[in-house]
Parts: structure tokens; C-alpha cells; sequence
């Protein structure tokens, strides 16, 4: 049986459990998912709760807000996927060492591929935590014309804007006055904040500014339909919602997981017959 968890704070209403459990029973593969939620932690005490699982038998854990830095920062081996972002999202437990993955990183290009075919032109992402640095990353290599940040953590934003411009130099940092006409000339506008999630209400975008974009992406999947994602629906734009990149996520973790590749086919019928009727209910 293959034990995993989801690390996280506010994580009672995740799909994750949900989505593992469903897929690894559809698929015949002895799976458990569970989640082990986490108020606060330090380095060292993160690193000590891998220990602790590693000694509970748990071979994987999937990490999500606010840990996905303290995740990578604990790894004894680095994806090149989790390097490029400098976070983690996705860990396994082998042999005693700690091996980190971004599968937000490869999600969300996925989730992007699957929407618009163009190019996304000038980007504004705003929060530049885990999410946010797998997302900038993804959209460097989707060759987003131009990138420019806000978060209120003006050291988190430095950070991300330095590690962008290596390899990018399109980057700027936006401050909270020069926020609105930046959002208001963007072809896209990408939420990687909690805001809009069950437990922190509101939109970090004011909604009256959602108007000319192209395309909108938020990170928040519980609800699906935020203020945000409800407010660019209502201006006919291309939305890009939370459950679009989770499902792509789960997929690459659950693979990692599980060591085994999930067949197209196998899942879009998972999907149609066994995901959407539950997800349904549970929204």
C-alpha cells in the first residue's frame, strides 16, 4: 500500500484526497491519501515531520500553501523541475533521502496548452510565493512577452524577480500604486494569492479592472468560481481556473507516485464517470 499525504494549512476542503483515492481505486493500484494539515512550521520542524512520516510509512506527500519552499529547501535531491522554480510541491521518501518535484510547474503549462494556443503576451502574477514562482517559471518558457510581479512581501517579490531575470530579463517589480494600470494594460492576469479561497475571502485583482484582458488564471480551487474567475467569465475571457491545474498536478504526482504512467484514455473516462460526479456534489 502506497501512504501519502498533503501537507498544507486550510486544507479540509482539498481535492486531493478525493482525486488519489478515486484514481488509485479506478486504476487497481493500492493507494492511501490522507492529509495532514500544519498550522505553522520552521525548517526544522518540517524537515522533522518528513522524518516523522518517513518513520509512519509514508513514501510521498504532496505540499501545498504555505510550505512549498521549506519543502524544497529540505530535499536531499532536486528535479529539475523543482530547481527551476526553487520550490516543491511534490515529495518522495526513497532510501532515506528526500527527492523534491514542481508538478505545478509542468501542470500549469499543460493547463495554458489545453486553453490558448497564442502566445501570453504581458503578463501580471500577483504573489510570488511556491505557486507563484512555478507559475512565472512555466510562463518564461511559454514565452510570455514580459512579466511583471506584485506581493505585498517585498522580499518574496525580490527574490522572484531576481531569480526570473537570470534567465529571462523581462521582469518588473510592480508597486501598489502602479498595480492598476498594470493589470489594466496586461494580457493577462494571473492570481497566486489565497485570496478567493474558502478561508480568505475577497480578490486580490479589484474587479473592476477586469475588463480588456485576454486570458485570466487563479490558483484557488476551493471554491472553483471565485469573484475573480466570475468576474472574467462575465467579460468573455479565457479562463484558466485552479481545478484545471490541479487535475494537471495531481496526474504528474500521481505518476510519481505511483511510478506508473496513467493512460489518456483510462483518465478522461476516470474523469467523465467517476471525478466530475463527485466534484459536482462536493460544488
Amino acid at each position: 500500500m502506497i501512504q501519502c499525504r498533503l501537507i498544507g494549512k486550510d486544507i479540509a476542503k482539498s481535492m486531493s484526497p478525493l482525486f488519489h483515492n478515486q484514481l488509485s481505486k479506478y486504476l487497481d493500484i493500492e493507494l492511501d491519501y490522507q492529509l495532514k494539515e500544519l498550522d505553522n512550521s520552521t525548517f526544522t520542524q518540517f524537515l522533522g515531520l518528513s522524518y516523522q512520516l518517513q518513520h509512519q510509512g509514508i513514501s510521498c506527500a504532496n505540499v501545498t500553501y504555505p510550505y512549498k519552499e521549506l519543502a524544497y529547501s529540505i530535499a536531499d535531491e532536486v528535479d529539475s523541475s523543482a530547481a527551476k522554480v526553487c520550490a516543491a510541491n511534490t515529495l518522495l521518501f526513497k532510501h532515506g533521502k528526500i527527492h523534491a518535484f514542481n508538478t505545478d510547474y509542468s501542470g500549469f503549462i499543460k493547463a495554458y496548452r489545453a486553453n490558448r494556443q497564442d502566445l501570453p503576451g504581458k503578463v501580471v502574477i500577483i504573489g510570488c510565493g511556491g505557486v507563484g514562482k512555478a507559475i512565472a517559471t512555466a510562463l518564461q518558457d511559454l514565452q510570455a512577452a514580459s512579466i511583471s510581479l506584485y506581493d505585498k512581501d517585498l522580499k518574496k517579490m525580490q527574490t522572484l524577480s531576481a531569480a526570473l531575470g537570470t534567465r529571462f530579463g523581462k521582469v518588473e517589480m510592480l508597486t501598489e500604486q502602479a498595480l492598476p494600470d498594470a493589470i489594466a494594460s496586461a494580457d493577462g492576469v494571473v492570481n497566486c494569492t489565497p485570496l478567493g479561497h474558502y478561508a480568505h475571502a475577497g480578490s486580490a485583482i479589484p474587479l473592476d479592472l477586469v475588463e480588456t484582458q485576454s486570458w485570466v488564471f487563479d490558483a484557488v480551487y476551493t471554491p472553483i468560481n471565485t469573484p475573480f474567475i466570475c468576474q472574467a467569465q462575465k467579460k468573455n475571457m479565457t479562463v484558466i481556473t485552479g481545478d484545471q491545474l490541479f487535475i494537471h498536478q495531481a496526474i504528474d504526482a500521481f505518476e510519481l507516485f505511483t511510478q506508473k504512467k496513467v493512460p489518456k484514455n483510462q483518465f478522461e473516462t476516470f474523469r467523465k464517470s467517476r471525478l466530475e460526479p463527485l466534484l459536482d456534489v462536493q460544488y
